[in-house]
């Protein structure tokens, strides 16, 4: 009696992670596959339907863009200095017929940043003058920009010449217009 051996399909142990990421950090995707055989693990951008690297073989000429093998079961696509066009989908693809695949996301993140403000008053006025102060600020989601005293004193916004009054803790929004300013 002869005793056909049945090769194993290759199958994936884990999902492959979503990532949130700080620009100009590190991160890397963990793809696990049993069972490989002859077959070769391929990663690739889907969204540009870009091949980084097929097993650790770096097809993108892209010199942040790397991939590990741990000798067994795991690999590893390691991108280095994120940047923004690093965002989007990656796939951890198997070149069986038809092809297996598992996807993880990557979404890059900026820190805020304030922008100088380019105001030609340099925030003074006279008293009883008004004041336009302005704090523009970038980053990715973009930056909700609040308003507060530095000594925790209420912020006084005085409307229709100074008659009527609006005492504030905070005050949210890029441009804070301050009218009929007093010395205090």
């Amino acid at each position: 009696r002869q005793i056909s051996a049945v090769e194993e399909e290759p199958e994936f142990l884990q999902p492959l992670e979503n990532h949130t990421v700080t620009q100009g950090r590190d991160v890397f995707f963990t793809c696990v596959v049993n069972h490989l055989g002859s077959y070769k693990v391929a990663w690739i951008k889907s969204d540009s339907k870009a091949i980084l690297a097929i097993h650790t073989h770096m097809v993108a000429h892209n010199p942040r863009l790397s991939v590990t093998h741990n000798g067994h079961n795991t690999w590893k696509l390691h991108v280095t200095n994120v940047q923004m066009n690093d965002s989007g989908t990656y796939m951890c693809q198997i070149n069986t017929d038809p092809m297996r695949s598992q996807m993880g996301n990557l979404d890059v993140k900026i820190p805020p940043d304030i922008l100088n403000d380019d105001s030609p008053d340099g925030g003074v006025a006279p008293e009883n003058g008004s004041v336009r102060l302005r704090c523009k600020a970038t980053g990715l989601p973009e930056p909700a920009v609040m308003w507060r005293r530095e000594d925790g004193n209420n912020i006084v916004l005085r409307h229709d010449g100074g008659r009527e009054k609006q005492a504030v803790k905070m005050y949210d929004g890029e441009t804070l217009l301050l009218n009929s300013v007093q010395r205090f």
